[in-house]
């Protein structure tokens, strides 16, 4: 039972350095996609859609919903061919 203080410390401490780190991720990965896209060769309708994707995933990360920044910011890097 005395442990269990002490874990619950343990995943409340990493809980508040994670978001930190997913914070500094966000914009690394939206400048990458702004890089790629610069360079793509795609139609106006494809170019318009990760476009969109890394607004939206910029808009998210600007509000702190970076789960959401990453993930949307990581299918425009998908599109864009990136693994």
């Amino acid at each position: 039972m005395k442990k269990l203080p002490t874990l619950l410390a343990a995943l409340w401490l990493s809980a508040l350095t994670v978001q930190p780190v997913f914070a500094r991720t966000c914009p690394k990965l939206i400048k990458e996609g702004r890089d790629l896209l610069a360079h793509a060769k795609f139609s106006k309708a494809d170019a318009d859609k990760v476009n969109t994707l890394l607004d939206d995933s910029e808009k998210a990360h600007e509000s702190g919903d970076h789960n959401t920044s990453m993930k949307k910011a990581r299918e425009a890097l998908s599109l864009l061919g990136k693994k």
